[in-house]
This record gives C-alpha cells, sequence and structure tokens, in this order.
C-alpha cells in the first residue's frame, strides 16, 4: 500500500523567530529520542514532551511524528551537503588522487555524524527507504561531482564519467556503511580510506 504522501510533509512553514525555534526544538528531540530509544519510542506526545511544547504545537506544524522525521532526513541532507559541497570545490584544484583520499575521509566523517539518519533509519523504518533515496547527499551534489571529475579529465582514462560517478558512489558508500556496521573490523579509519582511495583511483587512471 502507497503512504499518503500528506503524513510526510510539514503542516506549515515557518516564519517567525520563535516558530523556528519550536520547529528545531521538535525535530532535536526527535532526533535524540530516536537515537537514544529507537524509532517507535518517538510518539508525537513523547517528542513534544521532550521538546517542550504542546502537542497543539507540534501539530500545527507536524501532522505526523512521519513529517517530522521525513524533515529530519531533509535537514540532514542539507546540512551534510552544503559542508560536503564546500569541501569538493575547496580541492577543485588539488591532484586527482589527494582529492579522492580527501574526499573519502570526509564522507567516512559526515557518514558517521548522520549515521542515524543515512544507514539506521532506513533499516529500522523500511518505508523511509524511499524517502532516503529521493533526498541523498549525491544527488544534491551531483553537478558539484562532476565539475571535480571534469577539473581532473586529463588524468581519468575512463570514457564514460556518467557511468564512473555512479560505480564510485556505490563503491565508496558501500564501503564506508560496511565498515561503519562493523563489517570490516580489521580495518581502522586510516587503512579504509586509504584502501578505498587506491581502488578509485586505480579504476579511474588504469
Amino acid at each position: 500500500m502507497k503512504a499518503n504522501q500528506n503524513q510526510f510533509s510539514p503542516r506549515k512553514v515557518p516564519q517567525q523567530e520563535r516558530a523556528l525555534f519550536t520547529v528545531e526544538s521538535i525535530l532535536t528531540a526527535a532526533r535524540t529520542i530516536i537515537q537514544q530509544k529507537g524509532y517507535e519510542a518517538a510518539t508525537t506526545n513523547h517528542i513534544a514532551d521532550v521538546a517542550g511544547v504542546s502537542i497543539g504545537s507540534l501539530y500545527q506544524y507536524f501532522p505526523s511524528k512521519e513529517a517530522i522525521v521525513a524533515a529530519l532526513v531533509e535537514d540532514a541532507v542539507l546540512r551534510a551537503g552544503e559542508r560536503t559541497r564546500k569541501f569538493l570545490i575547496e580541492r577543485m584544484n588539488v591532484s586527482l588522487e589527494t582529492g579522492v583520499r580527501e574526499i573519502i575521509q570526509h564522507l567516512l566523517e559526515i557518514r558517521r555524524e548522520y549515521g542515524l539518519i543515512f544507514r539506521r533509519l532506513a533499516r529500522e523504518v523500511p518505508r523511509f527507504r524511499n524517502i532516503s533515496g529521493q533526498l541523498t547527499t549525491e544527488k544534491y551534489l551531483y553537478n558539484t561531482v562532476h565539475t571535480f571529475y571534469l577539473q581532473h579529465r586529463e588524468e581519468i582514462l575512463v570514457e564514460d564519467l556518467e557511468m564512473a560517478m555512479f560505480v564510485i558512489e556505490h563503491l565508496v558508500v558501500g564501503a564506508i556503511d560496511a565498515y561503519l556496521d562493523n563489517d570490516a573490523p580489521r580495518l581502522d579509519d586510516e587503512e579504509l580510506v586509504q584502501q578505498v582511495s587506491n581502488a578509485v583511483i586505480k579504476y579511474l587512471t588504469k
């Protein structure tokens, strides 16, 4: 059965400072509850209580807890995306090898920091996979990533950049997520970054 898209959408967009504070308090409370107790514990009443707002105030902005969690996903994507965009732009002129290694290190830190949204939530609540799939930092950063590749086009031997971007995205994110989920216990951060970087550089240049 297809979920009603309205249940994932905010009821109204806050404009004034007080309203923005209320919404931020609700999101922070939801994030804390899910992190500590899991998704099922994050009822709207519990979220309102932890946020210090009335249930009526919560429903002014969000029709359901699904809408609150969807807002958490969007917020995480935007924050992580903007940080990563800035990081990429600052590394446009470094060598391909250095840039790839530093970007992979950055992505490791980002996916660790936002693990609740990018990994745990999608696993615990399958119906959020569609939202997570539509709102990803990779899609948000497509043009910046493409520009990075074009900046190093002379070093890249793969002819199809679209295919290269697809392959590398899944290779890097898949390896990082498996590592963070403790599926690669013999690696540490430095070794993971080095091994994944080597694989990406070899794919692009040989």
